[in-house]
């Protein structure tokens, strides 16, 4: 009879479970453990390969070096929450009462005084968690041969093959004139340009453009003209506030209709040059 129970334990068990032993691999709910330890959640991965994004999602794994990996099986610190599928990846820290030489340097608290807010402990007092990322900063100038940048007729053109001065996050490419925002926030753009001379005409414009992802124009700064027909230099500037997404590009373009042909920039290469530094921009995170 006791024989019996010890069975009917054994096989109650395999029915709660599918563990598998390979390689010192032990695998709940799936028959095919990638780490040392593998919980399959939802029981949803195949029976060999490696399961996809959406299988890993509900899975939990212990590494050989003890790493934690919760919808990742591949945790790159002791505990990583951060799954492909992206759905829930949030960390739920709760509130405590421990002073914080109990709790240790290092831990971390939620604090719900004041609106709430996040504290970790130095090993004397909890301090308030304050991020402070590097902030986007780019300021570039156009250093180009005199007549070497044209801008057609009526045609909005973007402006590339700029010289960099500051990009300290690394998000602005000089050679397309692209910038990919690294958060989601309003970015304030200021964009300078000049013509070279010519004559202007009744009733003609220029526009400096800031365009999004490539093909949504979201500001424009218009230069129009009186009516006088005389030589003179089309400039203008552009300073605007624009919203962007986490990953969205911005370039500043122009659009003139002031001269029928291609009209030239104002640029040099050297900076005692009269006709260096007139082309500008600069984006700054706000």
């Amino acid at each position: 009879m006791k024989n019996l129970s010890i069975w009917m334990k054994g096989i109650l068990i395999s029915l709660c479970f599918t563990i598998s032993h390979s390689k010192a691999q032990v695998g709940i709910n799936t028959s095919n453990p990638q780490t040392t330890f593998h919980v399959d959640g939802a029981k949803d991965n195949s029976s060999s390969g490696v399961p996809s994004a959406a299988q890993t999602a509900n899975d939990v794994v212990i590494t050989t070096t003890g790493e934690i990996g919760i919808g990742t099986l591949s945790p790159a610190v002791k505990i990583d929450t951060r799954s492909a599928a992206n759905t829930d990846n949030s960390i739920g820290i709760g509130e405590t009462s421990q002073a914080a030489p109990s709790a240790g340097g290092g831990a971390v608290r939620y604090n719900p005084l004041n609106g709430g807010k996040m504290q970790y402990s130095d090993g004397v007092v909890w301090q308030d968690l304050i991020s402070s990322p590097t902030k986007a900063v780019v300021v570039a100038n156009l250093q180009a041969a005199n007549f070497a940048v044209k801008i057609p007729y009526q045609v909005s053109t973007g402006i590339a093959g700029w010289t960099e001065i500051s990009d300290p996050t690394a998000n602005f490419t000089p050679g397309t004139g692209v910038f990919t925002a690294p958060r989601t926030g309003v970015y304030l753009v200021s964009f300078t340009y000049d013509f070279v001379r010519i004559p202007i005409v009744s009733g003609y414009f220029s526009e400096a453009r800031y365009v999004v992802n490539g093909n949504n124009t979201v500001k424009k700064c218009v230069k129009s003209f009186s009516n006088i027909s005389k030589q003179a230099q089309v400039a203008g500037s552009c300073v605007a506030g624009v919203q962007l997404n986490k990953g969205d590009t911005l370039q500043p373009y122009i659009y003139q209709s002031v001269y029928n042909g291609n009209l030239s920039l104002r640029t040099d290469l050297t900076s005692a040059s009269n006709d260096y530094g007139f082309v500008n921009l600069s984006i700054l995170e706000q």
